[in-house]
């Protein structure tokens, strides 16, 4: 069996946005997305209802390296440890390719199987010319009940690095393909933002 999430033995919490944080929507349908600046950094979230109960959902995640095949934005993930994951996202030629290595952490909070990752440095996920390493890359994944649904939440630090002509679609695309991804995944589909 895998080793789950739940054996991160360093908590991993990223520094996101507060409450009297003001976002701006960028896209309504068919993933709700917003984004703000935060302490000087630029974040998104995306939200959308999935249908897989939380359980499968956080399951699925907590196993993400074994569903790569199943999704179109992820290209590789590789487990370093337990709990360190080094993620490559698959651009759109003619863009390189972005990857980070992140210490994802588990909670729960209330109902919500809640994710975290801050990015981290590790000897088994060389820096590569093909890639453009996004070492600041921080946020959460949160898996909440809506009704025998899921409300998937995913917040990042929405700097995509390097010169790209359109940032806004760039985070507005990243973000519908996440909550796309973890639908896959499941083998859920994408019900409403």
């Amino acid at each position: 069996m895998i080793l789950s999430l739940l054996l991160a033995t360093a908590e991993a919490y990223a520094e996101l946005p507060g409450a009297t944080a003001t976002w701006t929507p960028l896209a309504e349908s068919p993933v709700a997305i917003d984004c703000t600046a935060w302490k000087g950094k630029p974040y998104c979230r995306s939200t959308g209802v999935i249908t897989a109960p939380v359980s499968q959902a956080a399951s699925v995640f907590a196993g993400l390296d074994q569903h790569v095949a199943k999704m179109g934005a992820i290209s590789r993930i590789q487990r370093l440890e337990a709990d360190v994951l080094h993620v490559v996202m698959d651009y759109p030629f003619p863009l390189t390719d972005r990857d980070y290595v992140a210490r994802f952490s588990r909670r729960q909070e209330g109902s919500a199987e809640v994710f975290s990752w801050v990015p981290v440095v590790h000897a088994g996920a060389p820096v590569s010319t093909d890639t453009i390493r996004l070492t600041w890359l921080d946020g959460e994944w949160r898996f909440a009940p809506e009704g025998t649904n899921t409300r998937v939440t995913y917040t990042w630090q929405a700097d995509p690095g390097g010169n790209l002509p359109d940032v806004g679609a760039v985070r507005s695309k990243a973000g519908y393909l996440a909550v796309l991804d973890i639908a896959n995944a499941c083998g859920a589909q994408l019900v409403s933002p």
